[in-house]
């Protein structure tokens, strides 16, 4: 298989990721995938695979250079904001740069998705628009087992390398399904989403915030000073949190609050969140101003019936890659080296290696994938910016 029909491969599985289990990967259907990746490494090669009770994959080469192991770890599952199932890609080569009809009455407009202006001329593989396409994150597992195929098969040395692809990184925790304690390398890369051109060693700082409601349920004919309805509640502290502190309204290291979901009833509702932003204790501020306003809410009704939850998903990992700056230099040198343009961008959003760098003192920078739009109906991925992406990964590792 080449690049393309591996990445076409990987997307037909469906791993939607969902809510967090204990003991196994969210979704049966992630196990499927990693069967399948399982195979792939034994075929070229790998040592010591295994597939953990996650489904996380491992696989180690040993290289024939003398240089300490790096680790490649990509993601297997995808977003549950829009359907993994049945995904129908399509491939568009040489793209004129004009709006792309996806199916029937989809359209997805270079107005509304402005980075389409940077791929013309890019062959491209779009979705029919009812499914998101799954290159968040396939696109860097068919990276990573196209560069190691290459290398392997035309007999090329490579330094010791570990490959990890996990699962239930959308959902927060895909790094702590990697048996760190097994890995035999000191620091790795993600591999996982953006424009091909970006390296990013820094990223949001991370909670999530729950918010429940007990309310008190009357029928609606004899409500009046009784009821108290626990989702016009949850919408009431909604609104007081700052109105354009949304995603749709910030951008590169502006701060959010994200409203996930909101289920319910009168007698009760529950609200969950995401709270970014790149400054530590901007995020506590946050934090703490999404509690005043709920106590505000309960001193207004005399009792606590509102209740935030906050917790730490993972912090900013630029303060530890700063002291290993060194494996940021190495890519750089290999960028300038392939005359590839880049750019360092400050994620929105998180990835396996923040929680690495940050929680496990495992220096771990991310790397683009050619993958844009992601998480949704529009995403598209570019295989030229894939195709350098192999070129990148095979200089890392040689």
């Amino acid at each position: 298989m080449n690049l393309v029909e591996k990445f076409l491969k990987y997307v037909s599985f469906e791993t939607t990721s969902y809510e967090v289990k204990e003991d196994r990967a969210s979704s049966d259907l992630e196990y499927l995938l990693s069967e399948e990746m399982k195979k792939e490494l034994e075929e070229l090669g790998g040592q010591d695979i295994y597939i953990n009770k996650f489904g996380t994959v491992y696989a180690y080469f040993p290289g024939e250079i003398e240089r300490e192991p790096l680790a490649l770890i990509a993601h297997m599952d995808t977003s549950s904001q829009a359907s993994g199932k049945d995904v129908k890609p399509r491939i568009i080569k040489n793209y004129d740069g004009k709006d792309i009809e996806l199916s029937k009455g989809i359209v997805m407009s270079t107005k509304d998705f402005p980075s389409l202006k940077d791929v013309k001329g890019d062959d491209l593989i779009v979705t029919d628009g009812k499914t998101l396409l799954g290159g968040d994150d396939k696109a860097g597992i068919a990276i990573i087992m196209q560069a190691l195929e290459n290398i392997i098969k035309s007999n090329k040395k490579h330094i010791p390398l570990e490959v990890i692809f996990t699962t239930d990184e959308e959902i927060g925790v895909g790094a702590s399904h990697i048996d760190v304690d097994r890995l035999k390398s000191k620091y790795g890369y993600t591999v996982d989403g953006g424009d091909i051109k970006n390296i990013n060693y820094e990223n949001f700082n991370a909670s999530s915030m729950t918010v429940t409601v007990k309310g008190r349920s009357i029928h609606p004919g004899s409500a009046k000073d009784k009821m108290i309805n626990a989702l016009n509640v949850a919408i009431d502290f909604h609104n007081s949190l700052p109105r354009y502190m949304r995603p749709e309204d910030t951008e590169l290291r502006e701060g959010f609050y994200h409203l996930l979901s909101l289920n319910g009833s009168e007698d009760e509702a529950k609200a969950l969140y995401i709270i970014r932003d790149h400054d530590f204790n901007k995020l506590e501020f946050m934090e703490d101003y999404a509690k005043l306003a709920a106590k505000r809410i309960n001193d207004s009704y005399g009792s606590e019936i509102i209740k935030v939850e906050t917790k730490l998903s993972y912090k900013n990992m630029k303060e530890i890659i700063d002291k290993h700056y060194e494996i940021v230099e190495q890519i750089v040198s290999i960028y300038k080296e392939l005359g590839y343009e880049y750019q360092f961008e400050a994620v929105r959003g998180g990835t396996d290696g923040a929680e690495l760098t940050v929680f496990n003192n495992f220096p771990c920078p991310n790397l683009g994938t050619g993958d844009f739009n992601c998480h949704g109906r529009f995403e598209y991925v570019s295989i030229n910016q894939m195709e350098k992406g192999v070129n990148i990964i095979k200089k890392l590792i040689q």
